[in-house]
């Protein structure tokens, strides 16, 4: 049983360091909370749109006359959708009729994980002890398992945004 604990025992730590690795480099983010990154630039509101409302993201300022009411700019680990996603809702909460993206950046974090050594108690049941009479005695011992510190590289991609968001004059 020991040998079956120590071969699951890092890879079933490893994977719970991974998911509180994920969620502190989000910092639980949502596309919600991006808009404390938004800069208004008017003091002029426009009414929100319906969270399903078509916003073109444009690559380019349009041909037609526009104004520019705001500005979302911040970078994060949680990929280009998420950064698309925060736009989208940061367009629609504040009025605005597209969104010209730009500039985008892209940069590799690295890193290194310690892992800490610890050690653990494994439960084997089993005859504990035998008194004279002959009778034995059943529970469980515990017995110490040890397991060594490591540490190993790691990487992540940070991506940012920098986006106006406009509305057309009429």
């Amino acid at each position: 049983m020991r040998m079956f604990y120590s071969k699951i025992g890092p890879a079933v730590f490893l994977a719970v360091l991974g998911i509180f690795a994920g969620v502190a480099l989000t910092g639980c983010e949502t596309v919600a909370s991006t808009s404390a990154y938004y800069l208004s630039y008017s003091a002029k509101t426009y009414p929100p749109k319906a969270a399903d409302a078509p916003v073109p993201i444009l690559a380019k300022a349009p041909d037609e006359p526009y104004r520019v009411i705001g500005r979302l700019a911040f970078q994060t680990g949680r990929g280009w959708r998420f950064l698309r996603d925060s736009m989208l809702y940061n367009a629609r909460a504040n009025g605005a009729d597209a969104v010209i993206l730009r500039d985008t950046t892209q940069k590799r974090q690295y890193g290194i994980v310690n892992v800490p050594p610890r050690l653990n108690y494994v439960p084997v049941p089993g005859p504990v002890c035998q008194n004279k009479k002959g009778q034995v005695y059943y529970g469980t011992t515990w017995i110490p398992d040890f397991q060594p510190g490591y540490s190993y590289p790691t990487s992540w991609t940070i991506q940012g945004i920098d986006a106006e968001m406009i509305v057309f004059r009429k």
